[in-house]
Order: structure tokens, then C-alpha cells, then sequence
């Protein structure tokens, strides 16, 4: 399974790259960070089910800052 969720440790740059992807033509959502990955999360992290790298290329780009990605299938 690919990474398709890229985890915040604050809702603003979530929603910042949320729109950034929006501006690329990128689907993407907001969802609520699976428990068992929230450590340092607030709770919130950026779900993106196609072209995954090149979202986070873009959001790495814009220095928008992230704590991690990882794969779900439940979303």
C-alpha cells in the first residue's frame, strides 16, 4: 500500500495545503488523524488518494511544514 495521508501537527498548514493542492487541480481532504498515529499530530492530517508524491512535492515547495505520511486503507 502507498502513503496516501500526510500528518500536521497544526490545523492551519493542513488547510493551507489543502488549498495549495486545490490550486494544482489535486483532490485532497481533510481527515481525522487514526489514533494510533496522533502522537505528535493535532489531530487533523491531509488525505490524498491520487498523486500522492506530487502533492507533497508541492507542499514541500511552499514550505509548508508536516510531521509525516503514512498509508491508510479506510478513509
Amino acid at each position: 500500500m502507498e502513503n496516501n495521508l500526510i500528518i500536521f501537527d497544526s490545523i492551519t498548514p493542513v488547510m493551507k495545503s489543502r488549498d495549495l493542492l486545490k490550486n494544482h487541480r489535486i483532490s485532497s481532504r481533510i481527515v481525522r488523524t487514526p489514533a494510533k498515529l496522533r502522537k505528535k499530530s493535532c489531530g487533523y492530517s491531509l488525505y490524498v488518494k491520487n498523486g500522492f508524491s506530487d502533492a507533497l512535492k508541492i507542499i514541500k515547495d511552499n514550505n509548508v511544514r508536516y510531521i509525516g505520511t503514512s498509508a491508510v486503507d479506510y478513509i
